[in-house]
């Protein structure tokens, strides 16, 4: 008679455990909603504009969960970053004016260690260590940080200036992401 007892007490534990379990998975694999993007969009940090522009931006995002959206905003990036690393090389090759120089030459510096930055991105998205994955993402943002207060010595192109705070901002986007949905 002792044994029934026992077993609704372990029935009822792997019914709450089996709850739990659907509960934690549910919650990684649901798609990003309108509602989550408006809340990612307006945080006061963050260029809601830009935001919505970008996650408007393609179907394939309305298809995602909150990990598949890092995952995507990482690979939109990664090209952005490579193709200011070159400009900036470009630029720092070709300029004969002596400040501009010693800025290209910073901004090649902190785009080659963004790229670094980014290549653990990667790493570590793919462990889901969401912890060092933002550090990474922070890196990039540093790095591009430290580029656009180096532009604003002189005058560069202004459409050079926004690409790179067009990484920031992205950056940010992709840290606020992880901070509300993923590293819970």
């Amino acid at each position: 008679m002792q044994i029934l007892p026992l077993l609704r007490s372990c029935f009822h534990f792997v019914l709450l455990l089996g709850f739990v379990v659907l509960a934690s998975s549910t919650r990684f694999s649901s798609k990003v909603t309108s509602s989550q993007i408006n809340t990612i969009c307006t945080r006061s940090e963050l260029d809601a504009s830009f935001c919505f522009k970008l996650l408007k931006s393609s179907p394939k995002i309305a298809a995602l969960d909150p990990a598949g959206l890092v995952k995507y905003l990482v690979n939109y990036d990664s090209p952005k970053l490579l193709d200011m690393l070159k400009q900036f090389q470009s630029l720092f090759n070709s300029t004969t004016d002596r400040s501009a120089k010693g800025s290209y030459h910073v901004c090649v510096e902190t785009f080659d260690k963004a790229t670094s930055c980014r290549d653990d991105a990667f790493t570590d998205l793919g462990y889901k260590d969401y912890f060092e994955f933002q550090e990474d993402v922070q890196c990039i943002k540093d790095n591009a940080d430290e580029c656009e207060m180096e532009l604003s010595t002189f005058k560069p192109n202004p459409q050079l200036v926004k690409q790179v705070s067009n990484v920031k901002k992205l950056s940010h986007i992709i840290m606020v992401i992880v901070q509300s949905f993923l590293q819970k």
